[in-house]
């Protein structure tokens, strides 16, 4: 395609191109051209800088389509339940897909793929399947593979989506209880599945220890190697049930509870393990007409114990259904 474009010696063009780019005159849809001596960039319109204007042929470049909705054909009364957004693992997308929408499974994984060039296999999640929170996992298109090497704020974590569970949504979440966190402090991750949260801890605060407890043999298999992986001191890996594995602890500073369906069953547990002081981050899926009454529960559950418990902060971490919300709780015992 012809255009106008710009003749700049290559030592000077990329300050050229910043200031067609701030004059919106640069075109974005052709490929600059290049010679031994001078760099040509395309533009909209005449514009004097100095340097000599002329007409060239360019290449144009592929626009890619990055709603993969606009490469996939369904009946137009199935369109509305193509899913909107997915989560995405290293090189896996994993998709919720309602019933009616599954028999166009391969087609949909297949469009995700053609716009998201680093993904290599898309899986189709139809919910949690056992205590461990692992997912009903069935691959839909590209590699056979649910393994894959995830990265998130500097750290990488191995993990098998089939085995263990993992959010990545949750990585904001990570990041606000790892800065609270004090050097020197001792802290148990109740369940803490490959090690999202003890890892970032250990790595980026420097506590005294981490207690990494999961009742999954899978998830501690892998949380030990993303030890390996990222090069982590301080970080004990306990295998089995929490409420065992807390009661034979030295008492901590700072408790994780992520265990958005069942933690209130194990508050009292963490409360016997907590220092008075101490901080316990815990995440619940509550119906948001619910909240003020789980509030009132959670500080009953510390009177039962003879303690007491002040809420520090309540975060809306992600929305789970149309009336239920995932919150994160800062609690802290008096």
């Amino acid at each position: 395609m012809k255009s106008l474009c710009l003749v700049i010696p290559k030592k000077k063009a990329e300050p050229v191109r910043r200031r067609l780019l701030e004059k919106g005159a640069f075109r974005t849809d052709l490929q600059v051209r290049s010679d031994a001596k001078n760099v040509y960039l395309p533009v909209s319109q005449r514009v004097d800088l100095g340097y000599p204007v002329e007409e060239a042929d360019f290449d144009e470049i592929a626009t890619q389509v990055k709603d993969y909705r606009m490469l996939v054909d369904v009946p137009d009364e199935l369109r509305p339940l193509l899913p909107s957004s997915f989560d995405t693992l290293g090189s896996l997308a994993i998709v919720k897909m309602a019933e009616e929408i599954r028999p166009h499974a391969k087609q949909i994984g297949e469009a995700i793929m053609a716009t998201q060039t680093a993904i290599r296999t898309v899986c189709m999640d139809s919910g949690i399947v056992d205590e461990f929170r692992t997912r009903n996992i069935k691959i839909v298109a590209g590699e056979k593979t649910t393994e894959t090497m995830h990265k998130e704020y500097g750290m990488t974590f191995k993990l098998d989506v089939s085995k263990v569970f993992f959010s990545p949504r949750l990585a904001s979440e990570r990041e606000i209880v790892a800065k609270q966190v004090q050097p020197g402090e001792v802290v148990i991750d109740m369940f803490a599945g490959i090690g999202p949260f003890s890892i970032l801890i250990a790595k980026t605060r420097s506590p005294k220890v981490v207690y990494a407890v999961d009742a999954n043999p899978e998830a501690i298999r892998f949380m030990t190697e993303n030890l390996a992986l990222n090069k982590v001191p301080a970080v004990t890996p306990l295998l089995g049930d929490a409420r065992e594995q807390v009661a034979c602890l030295e008492k901590a500073d700072r408790i994780i509870m992520n265990l958005p369906h069942e933690a209130l069953g194990f508050l009292p547990d963490a409360i016997r393990a907590l220092k008075p002081g101490g901080i316990i981050h815990f995440y619940e899926i509550v119906e948001e007409s619910d909240f003020e009454k789980r509030m009132h529960e959670l500080v009953d559950a510390a009177v039962r114990e003879g303690r007491v418990l002040k809420v520090l902060a309540t975060r809306k971490v992600k929305s789970y259904s149309p009336t239920m919300t995932f919150y994160g709780l800062d609690l802290q015992l008096l």
